[in-house]
């Protein structure tokens, strides 16, 4: 649809001005061409047609603003109203995600059109080609992830996060939907066996890059969620502490939590020495640890008030 062509298409129409009030005290500098399309949608919308030339409209004006929240709203009533084919609105949306890809209006849009279809199965697809392009991208995990669950797509999603994490073990928006997988995954239910290859994958990725907190990160929350990766863990980690480990502070402050975690006379003694030794390792957060050593002798005062 172009500017020059419009008045013959809409000559129906009164078009109908943008109301800012009487005094108005800063304008927008709307382009004439958006002024002209938006005057003619509001008579539209006023009208109440849900029509082919209000559909192709809606395409003329998200090209000049994608996130016109009130426009793509407008876009699935002409959709729903004239029982378009919503593959090719898919279709359509895919070159204008790709080009807005951070449009939190274009991501609602597909989700809907989506839900209108009741299909997911092009979304995995999708949103592989959106992290080609930018593998942390907030909008499309939160869809991919509702996609998966909405669909129960699960299949192959593991093998999916293993490819990006080979790529990248610091990818960190690839090791929470690892945990968004074991967590959700209604086709593979978490038990001992999954657990223990969690601990295995994690424990072998921090042992090709030591320093790689997303994968301390993603360790830290299995041993908090799970009792068994905990007891599983802590023999491994004390040795690392010991060793190749010692001046690591991602794996000093992850045992000395676990120690605190016990919360007995010895396990409080452990941990404030293994928060000493973070205090001359990791000397940028030396409040922070000074401060837990603090909490840690509190605690072992209460215990020995109780004896």
């Amino acid at each position: 649809m172009k500017f020059a062509d419009q008045e013959d298409e809409w000559n129906d129409l009164v078009p109908i001005p943008q109301n800012d009030g009487p005094s108005p005290v800063v304008s927008i500098a709307y382009s004439d061409e958006f002024v002209h399309y938006m005057d003619i949608f509001r008579a539209v919308v006023h009208k109440g047609e849900l029509s082919l030339r209000a559909l192709e409209l809606t395409e003329t004006l998200l090209e000049l603003n994608p996130a016109n929240y009130t426009i793509w709203q407008y876009r699935r009533e002409c959709l729903k109203a004239l029982k378009c084919d919503l593959n090719k609105e898919l279709d359509f949306m895919d070159n204008f995600t790709e080009e807005n890809p951070k449009n939190y209006q274009i991501w609602y849009h597909r989700r809907a059109t989506i839900e209108l279809l009741g299909n997911g199965s092009r979304e995995m697809d999708f949103t592989s080609r959106v992290f080609d392009i930018d593998c942390k991208n907030y909008h499309a995990w939160a869809h991919r992830q509702w996609a998966l669950q909405r669909f129960e797509l699960w299949q192959g999603e593991l093998e999916f996060i293993n490819k990006l994490l080979q790529e990248d073990l610091r990818n960190n928006s690839a090791w929470n939907q690892r945990w968004f997988y074991i967590h959700k995954n209604t086709l593979e239910p978490i038990n001992d066996e999954v657990l223990h290859r969690e601990v295995n994958y994690t424990l072998e990725a921090i042992n090709t890059l030591r320093l790689n907190e997303s994968a301390w990160n993603y360790l830290r929350g299995l041993i908090n969620e799970h009792i068994l990766v905990k007891e599983t863990v802590l023999p491994k980690l004390q040795e690392w502490v010991e060793g190749v480990d010692s001046d690591n502070p991602l794996a000093v402050s992850l045992l000395a939590d676990m120690r605190e975690m016990e919360c007995t006379e010895s396990s409080l003694d452990a941990a404030e020495v293994l928060f000493n030794r973070l205090c001359e390792i990791d000397k940028i957060r030396k409040k922070c640890w000074i401060r837990r050593i603090m909490e840690v002798r509190l605690k072992k005062e209460a215990i020995k008030s109780l004896l």
